[in-house]
């Protein structure tokens, strides 16, 4: 049927590895299954599904007999490509008998032999037209997404939230994600642009957003895809391809809840975001269990942090160092400490701006990194 050879520690191995990660069958069995395809011009492509997202990465085969397409197990044939020698040369061949495909794996006085199903089984996806499209360098993407997906819910009620929001328009993609307590927001260059793009909405599920940053390197351009109800990314460096559906709906308005600053009441504080952290981490460590929080003192150029375990005497004081405005008599402030660390990581740059309206009580605090003013982090009070 078909048949080819390959070395271990080769880019066939590393192929197999990247998209069998993603075949996970918690769907249907078929899931678990990779779907191997080779053209008559020697490349081979690997695919792997859940029914919602498709994975492809393709590598070129210098020896190969035969074209086609076939089944296997993902986790048994990752681990035998992976358990040969190092340097060794293995043969794969596939084949059928009557109404059963099988494959053997053959390397030295080694050999495997699994059982394999029909291409035909394999769900096969509409592929994503290309009405618009878009280029984006992975340096900005991954880092941004990295730090926005750990805020984004699993599985709110609100399904828009349970996804990161990128809105899009001739320079630039807006990326946003909220849990409802906090939101945190990234500005992304991008370019070669076709298509309808300006003023397009998509939302990305938190498993693909997962996905995307598992997949991708550094230093590589990322070409995007998409259409009124699926999108795809491709890295022609790599050779991948992920495609999958967008989730249907309209995103919360995100910039009624980020504070403008502006009048009387209003503190802008400066801090060192390291050791803002270290000092919250240590508050932690005698928060109450159940509301993790932490109390804001500002006054005289100084934030002094508390917390204290409900029901016992145990409790914590740590005090930080800011810039504050003159004039200013005192902030009070009560926030979940685990949320803040995680804002305060999702910046960037020594100093961080807490901005917060002294005048009304339970305000939410915007913050901004001073080494990029367009990421911002807000987050929402805890009511006392």
């Amino acid at each position: 049927m078909m048949e080819f050879t390959f070395k271990s520690s080769s880019s066939f191995t590393d192929a197999i590895t990247f998209v069998a990660a993603h075949a996970k069958g918690s769907i249907a069995p078929i899931h678990k299954y990779l779907l191997l395809q080779i053209a008559e011009s020697g490349v081979l492509s690997v695919q792997a599904t859940n029914g919602g997202f498709f994975a492809t990465r393709m590598t070129r085969m210098d020896s190969f007999n035969g074209t086609g397409s076939i089944c296997v197990d993902a986790a048994k044939f990752n681990a035998i490509v992976h358990s040969m020698p190092v340097d060794a040369i293995a043969t794969v061949k596939f084949c059928s008998d009557g109404n059963k495909l099988s494959g053997v794996v053959q390397a030295g006085r080694s050999r495997f032999q699994l059982v394999c199903l029909s291409a035909d089984e394999f769900p096969q996806p509409e592929i994503c037209n290309n009405t618009s499209r878009f280029s984006i360098q992975s340096s900005d993407l991954i880092p941004t997404l990295t730090r926005l997906n750990r805020m984004v819910p699993a599985n709110d009620c609100r399904h828009t939230l349970n996804s990161i929001c990128v809105e899009l328009d001739e320079t630039r993609a807006v990326v946003v994600a909220s849990d409802g307590m906090r939101l945190a927001k990234g500005e992304i260059p991008i370019s070669s642009i076709s298509g309808d793009v300006r003023g397009r909405q998509l939302l990305i599920p938190k498993q693909q957003v997962q996905q995307i940053i598992s997949m991708t390197k550094l230093g590589c351009e990322l070409v995007v895809l998409f259409d009124t109800s699926r999108l795809a990314i491709i890295c022609p460096v790599y050779g991948w391809r992920l495609q999958f559906s967008l989730l249907e709906g309209k995103y919360p308005n995100w910039q009624r809840v980020i504070p403008s600053p502006s009048g009387h009441g209003w503190a802008d504080l400066g801090v060192d975001r390291e050791y803002f952290i270290s000092c919250l981490e240590r508050a932690k460590i005698l928060a109450d269990g159940r509301k993790q929080t932490v109390r804001f003192q500002v006054q005289a150029g100084e934030i002094t942090i508390s917390s204290k375990n409900e029901g016992s005497d145990e409790g914590a004081t740590e005090i930080v160092p800011c810039k504050m405005p003159s004039g200013l008599d005192r902030v009070s402030a009560i926030f979940n400490v685990g949320y803040l660390v995680d804002a305060l990581r999702g910046l960037s740059g020594a100093i961080v701006n807490l901005t917060i309206d002294t005048s009304e009580q339970n305000s939410a605090v915007l913050m901004r990194s001073e080494t990029d003013i367009t990421a911002l982090q807000v987050l929402a009070q805890v009511k006392a």
